[in-house]
């Protein structure tokens, strides 16, 4: 299959479902990760336009670690609208992953990114398939399956569905750690170790399903 994990920032998708990622990959699939926003604003000191280039490589180097494509569409940090242009924008990028199966943020998720990519990619996986939207770029045959992801404190969140990542925790952590900036940055600015809150939560999730670690997912359904 053609997974996409579809974040608002670099190192969400590792955060928050790297462990599945990492299991697809090691299953065979094909598994791309884009974020829509560079990152650009996750630092104290260092300018934007440094950040988004040190938060691109290492999105790239955590995508090394389990094999999976890593692109990312250039918005800035709370820069990202759900505008026609924009919704132009995720269409093109999902037809070109042609994916069976989406990953993003929950509707209700704390951060306004995270929000607004959830919004824009339960529209644009519906639009993937109309073929005189956007009729120069060829149309999905079929509506993607769309799930959301658990938000990083997993307030008010009730996974429908877990998926077992024992065997991937450690790649999860691999990644994340990849994202040295922000090991940093998650600490000062939220109080968050975030190694060790990768840890907790699965254990969490883990329990609910009779796992050592799990990541939980909710499964987007129009009826």
């Amino acid at each position: 299959m053609n997974i996409l994990a579809f974040s608002a920032h670099p190192d969400d998708v590792e955060i928050n479902c790297g462990g599945t990622m990492a299991k697809y990959t090691k299953q065979g699939h094909q598994v791309t990760i884009i974020h829509a926003c560079t990152g650009d604003k996750g630092h104290f000191e260092i300018p934007p336009a440094q950040m988004a280039k040190i938060r691109i490589q290492e999105s790239l180097s955590a995508g090394n670690i389990i094999g999976a494509e890593v692109l990312c569409l250039g918005y800035g940090d709370s820069e990202l609208c759900h505008t026609p242009e924009t919704l132009s924008h995720f269409v093109r990028a999902i037809r070109e992953c042609a994916p069976d199966v989406i990953i993003t943020h929950t509707p209700d998720d704390y951060h306004m990114d995270h929000v607004t990519v959830s919004k824009l990619v339960v529209d644009a996986s519906f639009l993937v398939t109309i073929p005189f939207y956007q009729p120069e770029i060829k149309p999905l045959e079929k509506v993607p399956q769309l799930y959301f992801m658990e938000p990083y404190t997993g307030f008010s969140f009730c996974p429908q569905e877990f998926v077992d990542i024992t065997d991937t925790i450690d790649d999860k952590l691999a990644m994340m750690k990849c994202h040295d900036s922000q090991l940093t940055w998650l600490k000062e600015h939220d109080n968050i170790d975030i190694l060790e809150y990768i840890k907790i939560s699965g254990q969490y999730r883990g329990f609910q399903c009779g796992t050592a670690y799990a990541e939980g997912f909710i499964r987007y359904s129009t009826a």
